[in-house]
């Protein structure tokens, strides 16, 4: 099955992200329709990378995580808080 690793990515931090900045922001919405917005804005800002076997997962996660792609994914983050928090469509 073909997977795209940075969705996986931006999936598996989302939350963490998120929270933080909502605990630093209050007023930040976190309802399943901006968080939804959240991840799209964001997926629309970063590479795509596919990956079909778990091998290639792996190579992708270990690349990512050793030449700053989390900064690079948190950063992608919190912009899109920002644009959805500017104009939340709920």
């Amino acid at each position: 099955m073909i997977k795209n690793y940075t969705e996986l990515a931006v999936e598996d931090m989302l939350d963490d992200v998120l929270n933080k900045y909502a605990e630093k922001n209050p007023g930040t919405c976190t309802c399943a329709r901006c968080r939804l917005d959240i991840m799209a804005i964001t997926l629309n800002n970063l590479p795509t990378r596919y990956v079909v076997t778990d091998k290639g997962g792996i190579y992708t996660k270990v690349d990512i995580e050793q030449i700053g792609g989390k900064a690079q994914i948190v950063a992608a983050i919190i912009n899109s808080i920002k644009a959805v928090q500017k104009n939340p469509r709920h």
